[in-house]
């Protein structure tokens, strides 16, 4: 038998299920722990526990009896909520001389955001800027915590041409490690790889929606023509049936002719054109699947007040807002001569936060304070429409080599500088807009900011990091918010 190296107090972690998210979570609770030790750490099913060791104890109270044990003991909390997660480090109360550190998600996917807040805020306050012995004995002796979050933005991710993707797992782990949820791509034709990368982001538990149009961009099409809906309508059927209903999709997005500024056509309102269209269209994507989930990607250039003209809508479409004002919804960021609260705006009369605030509130309580509002946040990278877009058939999405990648980022690596000292000087504006927003829409609000070809794959960003902790929490201090974006392990590999 050969001989044991390093006689040392060991850990040990136990897990409750190693499926799915569940073992995204403990791999990546495996990584930051390895990466102290010199010997490999025994990682099993709770069953396995050994009182001798210091314990890292991980999974939902359902599938794991020893974090059932330790809430109905009173030392973890339970958590409360879909996608929270409950949190404690104390001594072990099977070995009062090991350290236990227990963390339990409502779900699988509480679960994982619970390690990674161990991973991106814990660890590297406590134990990462050590090294060797005292590295392993710093995490010996944390601190007694006992911590609940869950977050106060249901829905939290981004929107992208699916082209732009250049390395698909990246991608989604990078997304996964700042506790995002959502990924809306926009295909001309899906990606041929579509069923490995929808697995893929699943496992991260990140849901997909497919965006395409529903006559976007045919300039020559006339919302106010029932010949042309109906043209319309028809592809969207014949195109659902052949590209999209096969897929393992938590949704879809599209969107129509309301990209422009005018707010009527040939007499009608552009709102209640688009609401027929609309609700013409999913009501026959409906009988082919009548749980479909429908995002309708609106531009409120074209809207402004006239908003009430949807409430026809059929209550299973959500509309994903766009252009509705100033931060958060602007491209740029360029100071505007009216002061740093005000930002290019597409809607007359609403430019500042606190008038973009207003006007999304009115946005969010018009179908209802119950209803799904979704909004597509920007001020990060876009694609060149000049130089950049491009049309294309079928294709391998996201399999494109690191070199290529580097390349293309040095390309950006200016525009993403201007772009972090502005939100650095501007993120407090966004978040206060956020807190106004959830503190007045009882609802489930779901952000998926614009961020695409600004290879994310290959750098977390900081004011992409602040941007998904003030999703999680918008309620905490700007202060909070900046130090937790700042986490050194947002920015490591």
């Amino acid at each position: 038998m050969s001989k044991i190296r390093h006689q040392v107090n060991r850990w040990q972690i136990l897990y409750g299920s190693f499926n799915g998210v569940s073992a995204t979570a403990v791999s990546e609770l495996q990584k930051s722990l390895q990466s102290f030790m010199p010997y490999v750490i025994e990682t099993v099913p709770a069953a396995l526990l050994n009182k001798d060791r210091h314990l890292c104890i991980v999974g939902c109270l359902s599938d794991n009896p020893l974090l059932r044990e330790l809430a109905e003991k009173g030392l973890l909390p339970e958590p409360k909520k879909a996608q929270g997660f409950s949190l404690a480090t104390c001594a072990s109360p099977w070995n009062p001389e090991r350290k236990l550190i227990a963390v339990a998600g409502f779900d699988a996917a509480g679960l994982l955001y619970g390690i990674q807040h161990l991973n991106a805020h814990l660890l590297p306050r406590y134990v990462s800027p050590l090294r060797g012995e005292d590295c392993r004995t710093a995490l010996e002796k944390l601190p007694d915590l006992r911590i609940e979050e869950s977050p106060l933005i249901e829905n939290r991710g981004i929107w992208s041409w699916g082209y732009v993707v250049y390395d698909y797992r990246k991608f989604i782990d990078k997304m996964a490690r700042l506790r995002m949820n959502m990924i809306t791509l926009w295909h001309d034709e899906p990606p041929i790889n579509s069923p490995e990368f929808i697995a893929y982001a699943h496992s991260r538990g990140i849901s997909v929606i497919y965006g395409f149009a529903w006559g976007w961009g045919l300039d020559e099409l006339d919302l106010s023509s029932a010949d042309d809906r109906r043209r319309i309508k028809e592809d969207v059927i014949a195109r659902y049936r052949r590209d999209y209903a096969h897929l393992d999709l938590d949704g879809i997005y599209f969107q129509t002719l309301t990209e422009h500024n005018k707010e009527t056509i040939n007499g009608q309102s552009t709102a209640s054109l688009a609401c027929r269209l609309v609700n013409e269209t999913s009501a026959e994507l409906l009988k082919i699947n009548p749980s479909l989930y429908i995002q309708f990607g609106l531009h409120a250039s074209s809207i402004r007040e006239n908003y009430k003209d949807l409430l026809p809508l059929h209550p299973q479409v959500t509309i994903a807002w766009e252009d509705a004002g100033g931060i958060p919804y602007t491209y740029s960021l360029e100071e505007s001569p009216d002061g740093p609260s005000y930002a290019a705006s597409k809607v007359a009369g609403v430019k500042s936060v606190s008038e973009t605030a207003a006007y999304s509130k009115r946005l969010a309580a018009f179908r209802g304070h119950d209803t799904e509002f979704a909004f597509v946040p920007k001020g990060w990278c876009s694609i060149d429409w000049t130089n950049e877009f491009e049309n294309h058939g079928p294709y391998i999405m996201g399999e494109q080599g690191r070199s290529s990648q580097i390349r293309n980022f040095e390309k950006r690596r200016a525009h993403w500088q201007r772009v972090n000292q502005s939100w650095f000087r501007l993120y407090p504006e966004a978040a206060g807009f956020y807190r106004e927003l959830r503190a007045a829409h009882k609802g489930a609000i779901t952000a998926t900011g614009l961020v695409e070809d600004g290879l994310f794959e290959l750098a977390i960003q900081p004011s992409v990091a602040l941007f998904a902790e003030t999703l999680w929490n918008p309620g905490l201090s700007n202060e909070e918010i900046l130090c937790r974006a700042m986490s050194p392990y947002y920015y490591q590999d």
